[in-house]
């Protein structure tokens, strides 16, 4: 059995931090129910494409200079399984089924990266995981029961927008979830790439991929920007959003893919979920009723136990390692 390795816990803290930064995309529609989702999300992109090319361009491509094709290549995968093209089957599931459906499907992200994360790197036996994931199950079933409107959710639709909506959902799961997966194995592949500069890189791609999708919302009627009193607001969401939780909270990501066993990584998702909700309560100045407590306090509860009955493990064996290319297969 090996000793505890310290930088678990600066890889820990950092995916908390990641997480704690993402949850303020939960808040910020509440901040500006008046803002355009859509338009509030392209903002938010096109904000983090423009600070990392500024970040680029004032380092000199510093970390990005002499990289291959393979390497951007990839760096324009993972923009689009993380953020663009996730958001899109998002929208896309909230649109044809409704948010409460879409939100149940994209709740399970811990589960389905912390399981996928130990099928590819095989890290530990999944015994040390069933109970740590069993608490989370529960907790995200209780807060889900009492925070969706199932009225809503099981409202009159078709079969076609039942069958698109969820369709558009998983594929959004299983984007990002592909997408977190393979991101922790390329940066364990690729010491020398910085978790800023890979962030950076990221950014870079997200910007033109932000650029083709502009004229195609516009031109779709799906984006409305507003004008006066309308804009602003929703240009400090894009900045709020752009800078801190796309750029700062991918660097924390990525930091904490590097260092921490992807199955606790996966788990520590679920905590954007409550950061989400806690921020919320903490602006609409609520207490969230005890089942909703008792959910939130599962979930901590099973983070806190999968990293204890994980600490410990050997890291996994190079050849295990899933190659980046995976995400598309």
């Amino acid at each position: 059995m090996s000793t505890p390795n310290p930088s678990i816990l600066v890889g820990v803290l950092s995916g908390v931090g990641a997480n704690l930064l993402w949850g303020l995309a939960f808040l910020m529609p509440v901040l500006l129910p008046d803002s355009d989702s859509v338009a509030l999300a392209l903002g938010r992109y096109l904000v983090y494409g423009l600070v990392s090319v500024g970040i680029a361009l004032a380092t000199r491509g510093a970390g990005m200079r002499g990289l291959d094709r393979g390497v951007w290549l990839t760096a324009a995968l993972f923009a689009f399984a993380g953020h663009l093209g996730y958001y899109f089957f998002l929208v896309q599931g909230i649109t044809h089924t409704g948010a409460p459906i879409t939100t149940v499907i994209i709740g399970t992200l811990p589960v389905t990266v912390a399981v996928t994360g130990n099928l590819v790197r095989r890290e530990f036996p999944f015994s040390r995981l069933l109970l740590p994931l069993g608490f989370i199950v529960v907790g995200l079933v209780l807060v889900n029961l009492v925070e969706v409107d199932w009225d809503t959710a099981l409202g009159d639709r078709s079969g076609l927008n039942w069958v698109i909506g969820i369709g558009s959902a998983l594929v959004a799961l299983a984007l990002w979830t592909s997408y977190a997966v393979a991101n922790a194995s390329f940066l364990r592949r690729h010491p020398e790439i910085s978790p800023t500069g890979w962030s950076t890189l990221m950014g870079v791609c997200t910007l033109g991929l932000s650029l083709l999708a502009l004229p195609v919302a516009a031109l779709s009627g799906g984006v409305r920007v507003g004008s006066g009193d309308a804009l602003l607001p929703l240009v400090a969401g894009s900045v709020v959003l752009g800078v801190l939780v796309s750029w700062v909270g991918t660097v924390l990501w990525n930091r904490s893919s590097g260092l921490v066993p992807i199955s606790i990584a996966g788990q520590l998702v679920v905590i954007q979920v409550v950061a989400g909700l806690v921020y919320v309560f903490a602006w609409d100045g609520r207490v969230p009723p005890l089942p909703e407590l008792a959910g939130i306090a599962l979930i901590i509860g099973g983070v806190l136990l999968a990293i204890q009955r994980t600490r410990r493990t050997a890291p996994p064996k190079e050849g295990s390692l899933v190659d980046e290319a995976e995400l598309t297969s």
